[in-house]
């Protein structure tokens, strides 16, 4: 059980209904994203908001609104649930001789490079910055901490990083590479 000294949005009506209305509309865009089944519409609504439970301690009124708090927590965790969904359809993929054949991996590792260096001389110099900054720290959330941007305007950047490596024609799953290597 969450011990908190001050009473949790949840225990208002009306916090819980925008709570419970965020997390309908984001596990319904799932499941059409991901294309799962109606049925699995319940599961990830119960997955955004248990995420969101155990985020709620961590709302604090003078900084934002409830309604801002709830939409980044569940656009935050339907997030999560569909990389973890991507994740798991490319591992299905996988074709078992793809595996055996290392030339292959080789062969795929040169082709995304390539690709990703010719998208990195159409990005602007703040965007190869950013990749710059990812590639050295490892990872997006190491490259955060350790820049100077606010984070919001961090992830807003990163975003356009994404979409324009995807307009370039990398994959998604390219792309987080990319973005992490």
């Amino acid at each position: 059980m969450l011990h908190h000294s001050t009473p949790l949005p949840l225990q208002d009506q009306t916090a819980l209904a925008v709570a419970m209305s965020a997390a309908n509309r984001r596990a319904g865009r799932l499941v059409r994203q991901v294309r799962d089944p109606a049925r699995d519409r319940d599961d990830h609504r119960q997955d955004i908001l248990l995420d969101l439970l155990q985020r709620a301690h961590r709302f604090d009124g003078a900084r934002g609104s409830w309604g801002a708090f709830v939409t980044v927590v569940t656009r935050h965790a339907a997030l999560t649930l569909l990389a973890g969904h991507l994740r798991s359809a490319a591992i299905e993929n996988i074709d078992a001789d793809d595996l055996a054949d290392p030339a292959g991996h080789v062969e795929a590792a040169t082709l995304l490079s390539i690709d990703v260096k010719s998208a990195r001389r159409r990005l602007p110099p703040s965007l190869c910055e950013m990749l710059d900054q990812i590639a050295e720290e490892g990872s997006v959330t190491g490259a955060q901490r350790a820049g100077t941007q606010p984070a919001a305007s961090f992830y807003r950047a990163l975003r356009q990083l994404r979409l324009r490596l995807i307009a370039a024609g990398l994959k998604p799953t390219a792309v987080n590479v990319a973005a992490s290597n």
